[in-house]
């Protein structure tokens, strides 16, 4: 996996590393080792993305081939009243429909239609806690962020 780190606090070594471990570590325990050698992911940490855009974080593709997409941003609240732990689980959260995207199980189209797995969704008619993607997002995340944190400062 290839992991770039920018934006808001990433000079900050300590959150740099945690999310560059983190990154590694939710790619490999949601895609499997062989799967995540292959995917590109940039971090982008946002100061008040919350404020700006009513989202905590965004996971978007970006490379050209959404059939089978390998190349991914990132996006992240990184506001300094935010500590590392939420950081983590917003990410762990993101690597979730990184995941989904991945492994084609979550497919964007345009007029707010989505599909997840085999089925379509209006996502302007559908409750944002209703959406299953989110719901396996939010489902997953808490799990994801604690084994990783056992994992890391543990070490």
């Amino acid at each position: 996996m290839i992991v770039n780190i920018n934006g808001y606090r990433s000079h900050n070594k300590a959150l740099f590393n945690a999310l560059n471990e983190a990154a590694w570590f939710y790619g490999s325990r949601l895609l499997g080792g062989r799967m995540a050698k292959h995917i590109t992911v940039e971090i982008k940490l946002t100061k008040d993305l919350k404020k700006k855009e009513d989202a905590y974080g965004y996971c978007h593709i970006t490379g050209d081939d959404l059939s089978k997409p390998r190349e991914f941003c990132i996006e992240l609240d990184a506001s300094t009243k935010f500590d590392f732990a939420q950081i983590l689980t917003w990410l762990s959260h993101e690597f979730v429909h990184l995941k989904q995207f991945v492994r084609s199980e979550l497919l964007d189209y345009e007029f707010d239609r989505t599909q997840w797995k085999s089925r379509m969704y209006n996502v302007a008619r559908t409750e944002y806690d209703k959406q299953p993607w989110e719901r396996e997002a939010y489902r997953l995340e808490s799990v994801l962020y604690e084994e990783f944190a056992e994992w890391y400062y543990e070490c």
